[in-house]
């Protein structure tokens, strides 16, 4: 078991290269506190479980958004098409005012918890929160899933490289090169 107790300070600046490289898709995070609504984009965001249902997502918890959904105990996690890049733009604090309200841009609408969800999302998770794990700078978020929206036959909004993406479309259209598969 020893050899594997190794010196893990890795330099930051390294850390995020290779996380760089780690492509995921790109969702809003938001409640509503009261009457303050609050949210934030983030890529750190996968199914925990099917049955029962249920999501994680990673938030920092030196934020605004994360004291309102620690507060409120409720959330959204929406799942942005290709189109919706200006609005995570907005929500990450990379265009326009900082103090401006965000949900301005989009149809927001409540389902079962409050938290705002966007209409036009690929899908829209609307959660109570369940648990949180707070370790370091963030906290592990997991949400029990109360309704979902979900609007097929959009591309999916992807962060990649430290820029925003999508897919390139049907996969099976793309000739295959075998030679790269030894084994095949």
């Amino acid at each position: 078991m020893k050899k594997f107790l190794r010196n893990t300070n890795i330099d930051a600046d390294r850390f995020r290269a290779g996380m760089a490289q780690l492509t995921g898709a790109v969702n809003i995070i938001a409640t509503r506190n009261g009457k303050i609504k609050s949210g934030l984009t983030a890529s750190a965001v996968c199914s925990f479980s099917a049955e029962p249902p249920r999501l994680l997502a990673c938030v920092n918890f030196n934020g605004n958004s994360f004291q309102h959904i620690a507060q409120s105990r409720c959330m959204s996690v929406n799942v942005l098409a290709q189109s919706q890049e200006e609005l995570a733009k907005r929500f990450a604090d990379m265009s326009g005012d900082k103090n401006e309200d965000h949900f301005k841009y989009g149809k927001w609408i409540e389902l079962v918890t409050g938290a705002p969800v966007l209409e036009e999302a690929l899908a829209g998770f609307d959660c109570a929160v369940e648990e949180m794990l707070v370790a370091h700078t963030h906290a592990v978020i997991i949400g029990e899933i109360k309704d979902v929206i979900v609007n097929d036959g959009l591309r999916p909004l992807l962060y990649s490289r430290r820029a925003f993406t999508t897919t390139m479309g049907h996969y099976d259209d793309l000739p295959l090169d075998y030679s790269m598969y030894p084994w095949y």
